[in-house]
């Protein structure tokens, strides 16, 4: 057996851990490993869960879930090894080039499977303009082979008709396709199963610049949070945040997973059953020449929604 590696790219906030997460959770037929840069990124139901050792979680419908670590070849190599897998599944960072991956495609112990970038309908053609991380997502973009647009549930048709245009003039040797709203199980599956369409895209030489562009902290939550306070004053850090996530607790102890991408923001109460945080905490992220200073910024004033401010 033979698993097919693919590979999901694209913008901070872009959807590619939901749609990681629809994979996993069945709609790929088989059995599937999926290798992600943080396991906070996957919501994986507890239930599921059979075991957990090091960066590797076994779960009961047969899928395993490895974090990456700074040796991806380890990673990859052993993976690669295995023959009880049908499928693997790489997500890249939302600042990294998934073209910079491809090559494992064709490394012994692997079929190639799609290069798939997610493209955010409400944000694209904001971020593909963007002075300081346009060049970002036109990289991620050119080393497409399908590009999802996502979130087409919060966009208008207008929003919508130009996505499309700005990720067919960005990404022309890519197939474009839309999420479905209403089955997006449905989405998550035919992408992973389609045929890879002729494609220009190949693995880059050129080193992945976003450190010259982005500047992320991560700040300790020091305790319980006014979710609704919380959820205000990030919003209000959207013209200097890219992008913020993390988990918080409420004076109740109910755990909360806090989300900043294209300028809104979500916070969604974890499940009772859900394993329990080791800490609460935030991640913020920041692009362009003014990045350390916008962190800093954001920080102080986050720190009236937390009591005691948040902490290095």
């Amino acid at each position: 057996m033979t698993p097919r590696l693919g590979l999901i790219g694209g913008y901070l906030g872009s959807g590619k851990s939901t749609l990681v997460n629809r994979l996993l959770s069945g709609a790929l037929p088989g059995r599937t490993a999926v290798v992600v840069n943080d396991f906070g990124s996957v919501n994986i139901d507890a239930d599921l869960i059979l075991s957990a050792d090091g960066d590797t979680i076994e779960l009961s419908n047969g899928c395993i879930c490895c974090q990456l670590s700074d040796d991806v070849a380890r990673t990859m190599t052993a993976l690669a090894a295995r023959e009880d897998l049908d499928n693997v599944i790489c997500e890249v960072s939302g600042v990294g080039d998934p073209g910079e991956l491809a090559a494992w495609r064709s490394y012994p112990g692997f079929s190639a499977g799609p290069v798939i970038v997610c493209a955010d309908a409400t944000a694209i053609v904001r971020l593909a303009r963007d002075q300081y991380v346009g060049d970002t997502v036109s990289r991620q973009l050119r080393s497409a082979e399908l590009v999802l647009i996502t979130k087409t549930d919060l966009a208008t048709p207008g929003d919508i008709a130009e996505a499309l245009r700005v990720c067919d003039s960005a990404a022309p040797q890519a197939l474009v396709l839309q999420q479905d709203p209403l089955d997006p199980q449905q989405t998550a599956a035919r992408l992973f199963a389609a045929e890879i369409p002729p494609s220009a895209a190949t693995s880059p030489e050129v080193a992945d610049a976003h450190t010259e562009t982005h500047s992320t902290c991560t700040v300790a939550v020091p305790g319980p949070v006014d979710v609704d306070s919380l959820r205000l004053a990030l919003s209000a850090q959207s013209q200097r945040l890219v992008r913020a996530k993390g988990i918080v607790q409420d004076s109740a102890g109910g755990w909360h997973e806090v989300q900043l991408a294209g300028g809104r923001v979500e916070v969604r109460r974890r499940p009772l059953d859900a394993p329990v945080p080791d800490a609460a905490r935030l991640v913020l992220i920041s692009a362009g020449v003014h990045r350390t200073a916008s962190l800093e910024e954001a920080r102080s004033e986050l720190a009236g929604a937390m009591p005691g401010g948040p902490q290095p």
